[in-house]
């Protein structure tokens, strides 16, 4: 009896099989993983307009990441794949990844600001408590287990849903603008090209301050004397376009045509493309004519982008520098739970990617010594930069110290604007001190904007009916260009960015782009993007803007 007591299993104990059954419940813990993809996909579908897969991508990895992370440690503390476990792994990440969307209102309640530092003690006693309480419910794990299950999965269904409706009525737009065509458009002009008698062509360093106004419109409108850059850059041999103005009204259809060297009557002319959907400029700004040109002729192309997805990076470049996240991975994370605890946690460049300033602070100031510490390389480089500033948020003081939030509220939005423009003069001269040391070989270099500042204004009046100082103001530029030889006979002191790399193109690389009439084109309203109204009479004045290029005045 003794040895039939000591073999039979209940005598010993459980068999492997119910040991098993105990450890796995046979249940699949699908709804923490599902509200991890969710909590990416309801951001996307906001923002479908300017977003993509690839974009979201990097999110949607981490999301999956870390529910895996949680689930995996309370299986490691709870030592059971079963039910319960899922349900609390559930109940963090829904806590952690929506938390912005669940505790925004407690947070209005105790004054915790834009840091939400306030509400992280609450938060986490809410989730402990919930924890507890599906401890405490675990024989009813089974019914939550499905209901969660069942909320994960209708979740989902929207954004898909949504995305793939998108993506039917709007997804044909996105090849509208193809490179081989552009380029081929243009090799006519590019087939009489000669060498231009050098072993190694110039570096190219191009500039964009973003919203950067006019000498003029920085004196008529802000009251401002800025004329000291202008005549920083003159000394340095510098030509400045002083009667400039941007082709179009915003950062994306500004740069798509100067990068395309031509206006964007393709995208205006296409039935496929329609309303708010940025997808055709973004494809423009990925693989443009300039670089194209540029990479065949030898040159490396180096991007610093901003948190702007439109340049954040570039698939074309040979770097990519953007120094943060981009626009998506960072309005996400503000949603989670990282942003109150990088709050609480030491200032760090990590910690601090999701201030209140867009990362600026970490962006800015690390570019600008990566470009000035480029020197010249082997083979000839061409370096594309989009510094936001002046544009907002208004975080930098005129020698460039970061503001707190309330520190720059308290100063206000115009003087903000015009500390930010003395800190861009800053940034300029430095980097153009340090790009001719006479230790290199000097390179072209152009400084633009590509959009003024916003006037105040009724937003509810379309753009091409608004008064012509309004258009002044959002339309005038800085426009700066340095050419190693000194040759200007081809620009003017109106000269707009459409025209830029065609005389750049021209005077370098023996190209024969003629130039084109430079028009300015708004469009009504963010909602009608490709609708585009032919403003300059407005902004110069009929007198000037139907003048023949001939006869246009030059520059002394």
């Amino acid at each position: 009896m003794a040895e039939e007591q000591e073999s039979s299993p209940e005598a010993v104990g459980s068999s492997p099989t119910s040991r098993a059954t105990r450890v796995w419940d046979g249940s699949y813990p699908l709804h923490p993983f599902l509200f991890a993809i969710a909590s990416v996909l309801v951001m996307m579908a906001r923002n479908l307009d300017q977003t993509s897969i690839a974009d979201v991508a990097p999110s949607l990895a981490g999301a999956l990441l870390f529910a895996l992370t949680v689930y995996l440690a309370v299986v490691a503390i709870r030592r059971r794949f079963d039910r319960v476990s899922a349900v609390i792994a559930s109940i963090w990440v829904i806590g952690c990844l929506f938390y912005a969307g669940l505790f925004d209102r407690l947070n209005g309640l105790v004054d915790g600001g834009y840091s939400m530092t306030r509400t992280l003690p609450l938060a986490l006693a809410a989730l402990a408590a919930a924890t507890l309480l599906a401890v405490l419910l675990r024989r009813a794990a089974a019914v939550i287990h499905s209901v969660l299950t069942g909320i994960a999965a209708v979740l989902l269904i929207s954004p898909i849903w949504q995305a793939a409706s998108y993506e039917w009525q709007n997804g044909a737009a996105r090849n509208v603008y193809e490179p081989e065509k552009a380029m081929a458009e243009i090799e006519p002009f590019i087939a009489p090209a000669k060498a231009n008698g050098s072993s190694r062509p110039p570096d190219i360093y191009h500039f964009i301050f973003d919203r950067y106004a006019s000498e003029g419109v920085l004196r008529d409108h802000f009251d401002v004397d800025n004329g000291s850059i202008g005549s920083f850059l003159e000394e340095r041999g510098f030509y400045i376009a002083r009667d400039s103005n941007s082709n179009y009204q915003k950062t994306g259809p500004s740069l798509a045509s100067t990068f395309y060297m031509d206006y964007l009557d393709l995208l205006a002319d296409d039935p496929r493309v329609q309303g708010s959907n940025w997808h055709p400029i973004y494809a423009m700004l990925d693989d443009h004519r300039v670089a194209r040109f540029l990479k065949s002729r030898g040159y490396d192309f180096i991007q610093f982008g901003s948190w702007w997805v439109g340049t954040y990076d570039n698939p074309t470049a040979d770097e990519n520098r953007p120094h943060g996240f981009s626009e998506f991975e960072m309005l996400y994370l503000r949603r989670t739970a990282l942003r109150p605890l990088f709050h609480v946690l030491p200032d760090r460049p990590l910690t601090m990617r999701l201030d209140w300033d867009n990362a600026q602070c970490q962006r800015i100031a690390p570019q600008v010594e990566e470009i000035k510490a480029l020197g010249q390389r082997d083979k000839p480089v061409y370096v594309f930069a989009h510094i936001l500033v002046p544009h907002g948020p208004f975080n930098f003081t005129n020698d460039g110290r970061c503001l707190t939030i309330e520190e720059s509220r308290k100063r206000g939005e115009d003087q903000g604007y015009l500390e930010q423009i003395a800190y861009a003069n800053r940034i300029i001269e430095e980097v153009v001190i340090a790009l001719q040391s006479p230790d290199r070989e000097p390179p072209i270099i152009l400084i633009q904007a590509d959009e003024g500042p916003f006037p105040e204004r009724d937003g509810r009046v379309p753009w091409q009916d608004a008064p012509p100082n309004e258009l002044r103001v959002k339309s005038g530029i800085l426009n700066a260009y340095y050419f190693p030889n000194g040759d200007y006979s081809a620009l003017r002191p109106d000269i707009t960015p459409v025209n830029s790399y065609r005389v750049l193109f021209n005077t370098y690389f023996g190209t024969d782009f003629p130039i084109l009439p430079d028009r300015i084109f708004f469009f009504p309203y963010d909602s009608r993007l490709y609708e585009y109204h032919d403003v300059t009479d407005k902004v110069r004045g009929p007198d000037i803007a139907t003048r023949p290029v001939e006869n246009l005045p030059q520059h002394p």
